[in-house]
């Protein structure tokens, strides 16, 4: 077993050991993770889903929550947010403060943060939330969309040139894979790490899936799926 993945285990197995809030061991409010490709509309499906369902957004606000148990800028931990690959640029951060901040204290901080914030519920958009609450009563989507279609979505929208968008979302995507994957050694094209995978590339409007995952959500969070699925449930 790998150093990281016991590391993983390791701090997921300290949330656990508290009980969680609510009946039975769910979250007070449900609880809805979202991956998404750049462009694919998945901050949009997350802002309408959080509006029709009276949920807190955890995007920005999981970020900072780190830095402050951390203790640290949060502009240091949003390089290691950015991608474990910038690690090695943070040496002359170290000289200079005498801090120690690396891959390991912020994937552990991460994984406590997103397990403590899963209690109370919302809905978590992106930095692997569908891994670390995999075993919790959350459901776990994925927005997908071809990048040559998303970029010219995107370009359509008034958001910039559909050539450089197109170079922003090949490498975005590329960026959020490998961090899920040097993180929780998950792969975003695994299927089975989703409850639902959704292409939007045909999609004119989501206002029928933003429907479609209250339904689901709501089903989750009061215990309307096969039990065995669910942990403690």
């Amino acid at each position: 077993m790998s150093h990281n993945l016991i590391n993983v285990i390791s701090a997921m197995a300290e949330v656990a050991a508290v009980k969680p809030q609510g009946v039975s061991g769910r979250p007070k409010q449900p609880v809805v993770t979202i991956s998404r490709d750049f462009g694919s509309g998945g901050d949009v499906i997350a802002t309408r889903l959080g509006q029709r369902m009276k949920l807190d957004i955890y995007d920005e606000q999981v970020l900072k929550q780190v830095a402050l148990r951390l203790e640290d800028d949060p502009a240091v931990v949003r390089m290691l947010d950015e991608g474990f690959g910038r690690a090695k640029d943070m040496w002359l951060y170290r000289l200079f403060s005498g801090k120690e901040i690396g891959p390991d204290s912020y994937r552990d901080t991460l994984i406590k943060v997103v397990m403590s914030l899963g209690r109370l519920g919302g809905i978590f958009v992106g930095r692997g939330a569908h891994a670390v609450l995999a075993e919790s009563c959350a459901l776990r989507v994925r927005i997908t969309g071809t990048p040559e279609i998303c970029a010219r979505r995107m370009a359509a929208e008034g958001h910039g040139d559909e050539a450089a968008l197109l170079a922003q979302a090949k490498a975005i995507n590329h960026r959020r894979g490998q961090f899920v994957w040097d993180v929780f050694h998950s792969r975003l094209s695994d299927a089975a790490q989703f409850d639902i995978t959704i292409n939007t590339d045909r999609m004119a409007d989501f206002e029928d899936i933003v429907d479609m995952l209250v339904g689901m959500a709501s089903a989750i969070h009061e215990g309307r799926v096969l039990k065995d699925n669910i942990a403690g449930h």
